[in-house]
C-alpha cells in the first residue's frame, strides 16, 4: 500500500523466510559462519539457541543457500511433538528411506533404524552430506533425545556424513545438560543476540535498499536510535514496527519517518498482542 509513496519495489520489512532478505549482522553472521563450520567439517551435531523472533529458521535457510551444490537433502522437522518414532521415521522418509512400512508407520525405532543405515551408507558412498534440522528443539522431550543419541551413534558407525542441528530456545540448553552423553556430542553452539545499534543501522539502511530505496533518508539518526531502543534488537519486532511507521508515514504524508511514528507504530503492535 505505502511502497509507491516512499518511492519502494515492494515491502522491506516481510518477516520472510527468503534468503535474499538476509543481513550478515554481526550476530547472525557469526552464527551462520559457525554452522557451516559444523557441516562442512562433518560434525554431527549442532546447536542454536535464542529467544523468539531473533531469526533461528531463517538463518538455516539462508545456510542452505551458501551450502549450495554437494550438501542435503536439507530435512527440517516442524513439528518435533511427533513420538520418537514418528519423528525418526519422517526423517527417514525425508533423506529417501523406501519401506511400505514407514508410509503406514508400522517401523519401530529399531527396525527405521535398520533402514536409515543403509541410506546413511549410500550417503556415504556418494559424497552427499545431507542436514538435519529440528526447530523448536526445546520441546524435545527425553525419550526423543534419546531416540537422537541413538541416531548420532549409528550416522558415526556410518562414517559421519550427517550433520543435525538442533534449533530452539535457550532452555534446550539446560535440556541437554540433564544427558551428558548427548550434551557431549554438540561439537558447535551459537546463541543469536539482540542487535546493537549500530546493527539496526545497518539492517535498516540494507532492507531499504533492496527494496528499492535511492538514499531518501527515510529513517534519520534519531529514528534509527528509537527503532534499537523500541525494538530491543529484536529483528522480528524490528520488523513489524518498521513496516507499520511506514504505513502511518504513508498514511499522515510525511517525508520521513520519525521517532513519533515509530513509537505509535509500537505502542499499537503491543495493543494488538494484548487483545
Amino acid at each position: 500500500m505505502y511502497q509507491r509513496y516512499w518511492h519502494l519495489a515492494r515491502s522491506p520489512f516481510e518477516n520472510s523466510l527468503d534468503p535474499g532478505d538476509f543481513v550478515p549482522t554481526s550476530t547472525h553472521q557469526g552464527a551462520l559462519l559457525k554452522l557451516q563450520y559444523a557441516v562442512e567439517h562433518h560434525k554431527g551435531l549442532a546447536v542454536l539457541t535464542s529467544g523468539h523472533g531473533m531469526g533461528k529458521t531463517f538463518l538455516t535457510h539462508v545456510l542452505e543457500k551458501e551450502l549450495g551444490a554437494g550438501f542435503g537433502p536439507m530435512v527440517r522437522i516442524l513439528f518435533p511433538q511427533m513420538s520418537p518414532a514418528e519423528m525418526l521415521g519422517y526423517t527417514a522418509i525425508r533423506i529417501g528411506c523406501s519401506d511400505p512400512a514407514l508410509a503406514s508407520r508400522q517401523c519401530g525405532v529399531d527396525q527405521i533404524l535398520r533402514l536409515m543405515e543403509g541410506r546413511l551408507r549410500q550417503f556415504a558412498d556418494e559424497g552427499a552430506r545431507p542436514v538435519i534440522v529440528i526447530d523448536d528443539a526445546h520441546l524435545l522431550q527425553p525419550e526423543h533425545l534419546q531416540t537422537l543419541q541413538l541416531f548420532l551413534n549409528l550416522q558415526q558407525h556410518c562414517g559421519d556424513v550427517c550433520t543435525v542441528i538442533l534449533a530452539g530456545r535457550p532452555d534446550l540448553l539446560a535440556r541437554l545438560q540433564r544427558m551428558a552423553g548427548l550434551d557431549q556430542r554438540v561439537s558447535v553452539r551459537m546463541a543469536l543476540h539482540p542487535l546493537t545499534e549500530e546493527d539496526v543501522a545497518r539492517y535498516v539502511q540494507e532492507r531499504l535498499e533492496r527494496a528499492g530505496d535511492g538514499g531518501g533518508a527515510i529513517f534519520d539518526e534519531e529514528a534509527i536510535h528509537t527503532l534499537w531502543e523500541l525494538s530491543q534488537g529484536n529483528p522480528r519486532r524490528l520488523n513489524q514496527i518498521s513496516d507499520l511507521a511506514l504505513l502511518v508515514g504513508f498514511a499522515d504524508n510525511l517525508s520521513s519517518v520519525t521517532p513519533i511514528e515509530l513509537e505509535a507504530a509500537a505502542l499499537e503492535l503491543t495493543g494488538v498482542s494484548n487483545d
